[in-house]
């Protein structure tokens, strides 16, 4: 069990253990194959290894069981349904304008959903936007962390972080900030922004990001 004085090296062992149930992203049904030599994840794939994230995290940061479970899981589930129409936008380039959309969007996909499940969809959507639970705040920390399981290869993070022009602050500085009253999930972060650090990640930063450090 990871304790809160474990060593980065202890951690990251850890992160590769989680990562054994990535795998099944990889893993082509109906005999098709993908082309791994370019990376690429569905926002389905986002919510399956979200679910791992939070079944892994829930009994560090809630020992107590005071989060509910079926609430976590619905969070998750429903709370990109706006990216059904909007697409993916990377959260360093979203705007308030994309929020805007996206939320219009989901009101639309709520809709055409099967009568039973309009409601509760469209609630956990707002709930996770809102941050207006416990469970909802838990989650969107997930959100958060979740890509640093994803991107463990730096022959992968490191292309797409170039890509986008992804300095080492603009991808964490929002980790940082959701992982501030969960203790376990911001030592996982730590650990990997060392490893990513002495693996050299991230793009060349601009000057006084490096002063900073």
């Amino acid at each position: 069990m990871i304790a809160l004085t474990s060593t980065h090296d202890e951690i990251l062992a850890e992160m590769e253990r989680v990562r054994v149930l990535y795998k099944l992203k990889y893993t082509m049904r109906y005999e098709s194959a993908r082309d791994m030599r370019v990376h690429s994840e569905s926002v389905a794939e986002h919510l399956f290894a979200m679910q791992i994230i939070s079944q892994y995290f829930l009994p560090l940061e809630d020992a107590g069981g005071k989060l509910d479970r079926v609430r976590i899981n619905e969070l998750i589930l429903f709370h990109e349904i706006g990216e059904i129409e909007t697409g993916d936008i990377l959260n360093s380039k979203k705007t308030d304008q994309h929020r805007a959309i996206e939320r219009e969007a989901a009101e639309r996909v709520a809709e055409s959903l099967p009568e039973s499940m309009r409601a509760l969809a469209l609630e956990r959507f707002h709930e996770f936007e809102q941050a207006a639970s416990p469970e909802a705040v838990f989650v969107q920390a997930v959100d958060k962390i979740e890509p640093l399981f994803e991107l463990w290869d730096e022959q992968l993070a490191l292309p797409l972080f170039k890509k986008h022009g992804i300095m080492r602050n603009v991808a964490l500085d929002n980790k940082r900030e959701a992982t501030t009253t969960f203790p376990y999930m911001r030592r996982f972060l730590e650990a990997w922004d060392s490893r990513a650090m002495a693996l050299d990640t991230f793009p060349v930063e601009p000057i006084q990001d490096r002063i900073a450090r």
